[in-house]
């Protein structure tokens, strides 16, 4: 049987003693809602990918492209670049057949990167000096393929066990408050309000309100608020992110709101937790 907190713990290692920009993506969320620990990884941790995306469109293109990225591992994992400039190698994850999922060690720097800058702030209107700043925050050499298959292949088997035996145990949400519930898990790092979630259901605010509160003990800001204040734990531990770049990634707006809110949970600052945790 998996373990999902080894599967977290591994990524952590690899993140924090193997020194990788390990992130998971177009993983079946449907799936794996009920392994919120693996979320936080859902995600480029460095702060050139965090800055491009705080683009709209861009943000797009870099769905696309991790969709490109899943389509080209089908035959197998592969090194490559991103149309922002950042190289990076990608490996597929299976559920027994298909390709569900790809890990990527992300975070190194093109030898073109000049090209790459240039086509950015031209197609997505960004500023050059600031996307520049965070393009030589990334690490300048990417390691060799082999040393990086020997640390990721483990990894990949674990996910592709966890695929196998959720599906024969898939979860479907049953009640309105558990879709709802499964529908913020999925999307709580992104701009989301309570009248964004009725127009998705088509309701009411007081009938979700009510039916959601029944439910989890909780209003929808609350809910929202545990979680990403989950994911921020994670990467405080496991990234070099700045706080004011955690929580615009983990979905708030305002990074001062974001240092109250986090204090009020954990009874620390940000910057306290990150110190404590990292000695």
């Amino acid at each position: 049987m998996y373990d999902i907190n080894a599967i977290k713990n591994y990524i952590l290692y690899l993140k924090t003693k193997c020194d990788l920009s390990v992130s998971l993506h177009m993983l079946d969320y449907g799936q794996l809602v009920k392994l919120g620990a693996l979320l936080p990884f859902a995600f480029h941790d460095n702060s050139y990918c965090v800055y491009v995306k705080t683009c709209e469109k861009a943000h797009g293109q870099c769905c696309l492209e991790q969709n490109k990225a899943k389509i080209k591992s089908q035959s197998g994992s592969f090194h490559g670049i991103c149309y922002a400039g950042v190289k990076e190698y990608v490996y597929p994850i299976y559920n027994g057949k298909d390709t569900v999922g790809i890990v990527c060690v992300s975070g190194y720097q093109s030898e073109k990167a000049t090209y790459y800058l240039n086509s950015v702030c031209e197609n997505y209107d960004l500023d050059y000096e600031k996307l520049s700043a965070f393009y030589r925050t990334l690490k300048p050499k990417i390691p060799p393929k082999d040393e990086i298959d020997t640390l990721i292949h483990p990894l990949c088997e674990m996910l592709e066990l966890a695929f196998i035996q959720l599906q024969e145990n898939t979860y479907f949400p049953q009640s309105f408050a558990e879709r709802v519930a499964h529908y913020l898990d999925i999307n709580h790092t992104k701009k989301i309000s309570s009248r964004d979630v009725c127009d998705h259901f088509s309701c009411s605010r007081s009938y979700m309100s009510r039916e959601f509160n029944r439910y989890t003990g909780m209003t929808i800001r609350e809910y929202l608020t545990e979680l990403r204040i989950r994911d921020a734990l994670v990467l405080l531990e496991s990234s070099s992110l700045s706080v004011s770049e955690i929580a615009y990634s983990v979905g708030f707006n305002d990074s001062n709101y974001f240092s109250s809110i986090f204090k009020s949970h954990v009874g620390v600052s940000p910057q306290e937790y990150r110190k404590k945790r990292t000695r």
